[in-house]
């Protein structure tokens, strides 16, 4: 090992001559109130042969550079982490500005392996956001050949964990809601990074980069900070690992299978009992998750106050609602078969398949479980969907209740309707979806208010662009709708098609 220490001079960076230097390879860090500085005194690693040391005391040089000697007082929506997260980026795109990025490794490379394994099988989405934002930089020189900044990160341990990810990802091992969770960070990770660092577009259309101050950091940091709610819960190793939430599922089901056996009532429950989507835990959990991504993308992290009014002192308000039980003239019961089909199973007490014990032991007969629950669609201009829609809904879906909404009279411009279309396997005619579809909406929280009260899973088929009376798109009934999602774990999904994806992956369980 080298003897030689390799101390850094913040004296020559600030001017000042009251800067005191520390060891530390632990947890280096700068605090220009008190002008003291700590960081490894080493140079190439006895590991691996990288320059760790001599990054770090860059990137801690950049800090006496770059960053006030205070945060500042901090807001209800700002956050320590969140600021130092966004002002460590912001102070490696200043170095990777004046040509001094950090080209080289700053942990050792099988380190930083491990450490992107971990993050991926074991940390809340926040915590995988933060870790991305801090490898957030580039290495080399920021202007391309056409004299224009690079405006997308390229740090050896990002890349390192993007083919961490790559490989993980392919080898079928994580839940379908991993799977959107890390890939939402890799999202937000870039989002936050060209948030940061752009600034505008000149007349031709291209984006000019600039050097962003500390203002800047903060305000990127309390968008940051307002994802810190949602996104930071560690998953469960049934919520990561696919065999386990397999397991966990068929556990589950068992245990209801054998509780219905010593009532003496196997079958039932399977096919006329009206059990939820609930069924489907992972795939719901999945879709929430993409929920409230959208929520925070719409929305931007914004917290309105309660008594919140325009410029011009307007409130948006929501129109009355009425229900209407729609005449449901079209039974479909003949039409729906799939929730009452038996299946193998590798439970039960009727050995109905002997021939499969050998291929997976699936010998006894069980019903297909007949699920239910609640969609509710917005049936304004934006959103369009047919009798057949319905149909293919409720083969899969044979127990569910589908309402639609909307404003269609336009001399009236305070009251919206609610309409039971579908319910008990029958539907309203064709003629009388067309009829009462289109307009605008009026009366989405309302009707979100409605769903909230009746059996789960609640879908709510909406694009998210919610309208009050007399046409008010004001953002606080936006914010009323998120609310009401949150509070009633109501899932979100964008058109008919996703409703019917949905329908499609709760019976492959």
């Amino acid at each position: 090992m080298k003897t030689n220490k390799k101390v850094p001079f913040p004296q020559i960076v600030s001017g000042d001559s009251n800067w005191k230097v520390f060891k530390d390879s632990e947890r280096p860090r700068t605090s220009n109130l008190s002008k003291e500085m700590y960081v490894p005194f080493g140079d190439a690693c006895d590991d691996c042969g990288h320059y760790h040391d001599k990054n770090v005391r860059r990137h801690e040089l950049a800090h006496v550079k770059w960053s006030p000697a205070t945060m500042g007082k901090l807001g209800p929506d700002e956050s320590e982490i969140t600021v130092e997260a966004i002002e460590e980026m912001r102070v490696h795109y200043l170095l990777a500005q004046r040509e001094m990025g950090i080209s080289d490794w700053v942990i050792c490379p099988d380190k930083a392996e491990k450490l992107a394994l971990t993050m991926i099988y074991e940390k809340s989405p926040f915590i995988v956001l933060l870790y991305l934002l801090s490898m957030s930089w580039n290495m080399h020189d920021m202007k391309s050949s056409s004299g224009y900044y690079k405006s997308k990160p390229d740090s050896l341990e990002l890349e390192q964990f993007q083919d961490m990810w790559k490989a993980v990802n392919s080898s079928g091992t994580l839940t379908q809601l991993r799977k959107h969770q890390i890939e939402w960070c890799r999202q937000q990770a870039t989002h936050f990074y060209l948030r940061l660092i752009k600034k505008r577009r000149n007349s031709y259309g291209t984006d000019i980069y600039y050097k962003p101050s500390y203002r800047k950091t903060r305000q990127v940091a309390k968008e940051l900070h307002a994802l810190m709610e949602d996104f930071n819960n560690e998953p469960k190793p049934e919520e990561v690992m696919e065999h386990l939430r397999q397991e966990a599922m068929s556990a589950k089901q068992k245990a209801e299978a054998m509780a219905n056996m010593k009532d003496g009532k196997e079958g039932e429950g399977e096919d006329g009992d009206g059990k939820e989507l609930g069924e489907s835990t992972m795939t719901l959990e999945a879709r929430q998750f993409g929920t409230m991504a959208e929520i925070h993308r719409r929305t931007e992290g914004k917290q309105l106050p309660m008594d919140y009014k325009n410029s011009n002192g307007y409130e948006g308000r929501w129109g009355d609602m009425k229900i209407i039980n729609a005449p449901l003239e079209v039974n479909l019961n003949g039409q729906i078969k799939r929730g009452r089909e038996y299946r193998p199973m590798d439970f039960g007490t009727n050995p109905k398949y002997i021939n499969r014990y050998c291929i997976d032991k699936k010998i006894f007969k069980q019903r297909q479980r007949t699920y239910g629950g609640t969609i509710l669609i917005d049936a304004s201009g934006s959103m369009a969907f047919s009798g057949q829609d319905i149909l293919e809904i409720m083969e899969e879906v044979p127990a569910v209740t589908i309402a639609m909404y909307n404003h269609n009279t336009w001399a009236d411009g305070h009251t919206g309707t609610l309409r039971i279309i579908a319910k008990d396997g029958k539907r309203a005619t064709e003629e009388y979806l067309g009829e009462h579809s289109g307009g605008g909406n009026l009366v989405d929280g309302p009707a979100l208010e409605w769903l909230s009260k009746m059996p789960p899973a609640r879908i709510w088929v909406s694009d998210m662009y919610v309208f009050g009376r007399y046409n008010s798109n004001e953002i606080n009934l936006l914010q009323e709708c998120i609310q009401i999602c949150k509070r009633n774990n109501i899932i979100r999904l964008a058109d008919i098609d996703e409703v019917k994806q949905f329908a499609l992956e709760i019976n492959k369980i």
